[in-house]
């Protein structure tokens, strides 16, 4: 599986999630390391970019954003648990020419997990993000290095080039390991103050 397979993803992706298809869980080792980036909520705006069933979504809401998972299928975030109200879903492409249609016009906090390997413009979805970040916003990145990954499974991995890539321009940019994934903690330039205004 290459990006250069995935000729329409909303079509797909909303195939694999309705044969049963399931990815990576969230694991307590990432869950700890979001919690301590990210802290508490606090009632902020918070965006899951690709949120899938909406697992991380609905870990976002718990930490007490104001939560809204985006994903480009309706498929993925249908199979989410019953009693997700604290989380708003909505579905749009993030790589579309418009931005989506979202509820808020800066998020305190936006994710994106097992997600960035499968964008097809790297700089374009980059400056979406900014775009989307309130000043001193967290920008939460999961992903598996190419090169950690069996041959034939490197392209669900990012390379060193594009981890260069993602992680420049921003105030700070902390990764951490855990186990074949590698987390991102890259913070926009503003104060925690601002941030907290937002």
């Amino acid at each position: 599986m290459t990006i250069d397979n995935i000729d329409n993803p909303a079509v797909y992706w909303g195939q694999l999630w309705k044969s049963g298809r399931r990815y990576s869980p969230l694991t307590d080792a990432e869950t700890m390391l979001l919690d301590q980036h990210a802290g508490p909520g606090r009632g902020r705006p918070a965006l899951d970019i690709g949120c899938g069933d909406g697992t991380l979504a609905r870990r976002l809401a718990e930490l007490g954003y104001q939560t809204t998972g985006l994903d480009c299928t309706p498929a993925a975030p249908a199979l989410a648990e019953p009693n997700t109200e604290p989380v708003r879903y909505c579905c749009a492409d993030i790589e579309a020419t418009q931005p989506p249609p979202l509820p808020q016009r800066a998020y305190t906090l936006i994710t994106a997990r097992l997600l960035v390997a499968f964008i097809r413009d790297k700089p374009a979805f980059l400056r979406r993000v900014r775009s989307l970040l309130a000043p001193g916003g967290l920008f939460w990145m999961v992903t598996p290095m190419a090169e950690s990954l069996p041959t034939e499974r490197a392209s669900i991995g990012i390379t060193s080039a594009d981890e260069e890539l993602l992680t420049s321009l921003w105030a700070t940019a902390r990764t951490t390991d855990v186990g074949s994934l590698r987390c991102y903690a890259l913070r926009a330039w503003g104060t925690e103050t601002e941030t907290r205004a937002h």
